[in-house]
């Protein structure tokens, strides 16, 4: 409680030292980041303690998806002030999951994205990418994902393709990295996404208005 009373009075402090709405909003976009790495921080140690009799796999996805969550958050406060390109969010999602450059293509024109569909695109492409590192193109020597994107009629539609991995099977059920990537993504973009297990490696495909098109 002391050291979050002083973080606010050297924020309000700061604030009151600075000029202009564009060094308070980066001042305060700096206190948030700074803030949310704690709280995941903590949120880590919590679970740690909770759960330290539990599967240490499930542990690992738990936290894994924190990181996720993590760099989303900041991903949106970064574009609260100014949109993000499609490209940045895609290269900054997939590089903790990328070891070589032969492993990724990423082709498509600049798309600028708002902090929710920045927000979305990279809590999707870290499920995506997980699970093709554990079970689909990135866990196999020689595999690699294909992620590319049009600009059609202005309408975007975006490409999550696996090739040159193992042979690929629908799971039994639907499981929270499924349901979260069509959820949150059609709902950001105002779209429609289709997953599909295709033998060859798994395919995700988002077909949306293209961002900022009137």
């Amino acid at each position: 409680m002391i050291e979050l009373v002083a973080e606010n009075a050297g924020l309000r402090a700061a604030l009151a030292a600075s000029e202009g709405a564009g060094v308070r909003r980066e001042l305060v976009s700096q206190e948030l980041k700074h803030r949310i790495g704690n709280l995941i921080a903590v949120v880590q140690a919590i679970a740690r303690k909770s759960f330290h009799d539990a599967d240490a796999i499930r542990l690992e996805d738990f936290n894994s998806r924190l990181s996720a969550l993590t760099a989303a958050q900041t991903l949106l406060i970064d574009a609260e002030t100014e949109p993000m390109s499609l490209l940045e969010v895609t290269r900054l999602a997939l590089a903790p999951h990328i070891s070589t450059a032969e492993q990724l293509a990423i082709t498509g024109p600049h798309v600028a994205l708002n902090g929710r569909q920045a927000h979305a695109l990279t809590l999707a492409l870290h499920e995506l990418a997980t699970n093709a590192a554990k079970y689909g193109a990135l866990s196999a020597e020689g595999g690699a994902v294909e992620v590319s994107w049009t600009n059609v009629e202005n309408r975007l539609e975006f490409l999550w393709r696996e090739c040159r991995g193992p042979p690929v099977q629908a799971p039994a059920r639907s499981g929270f990295g499924a349901s979260l990537i069509r959820t949150n993504l059609s709902s950001a973009f105002s779209g429609v996404v289709d997953l599909r297990f295709e033998p060859g490696g798994v395919e995700c495909r988002l077909c949306a208005p293209l961002p900022g098109a009137t």
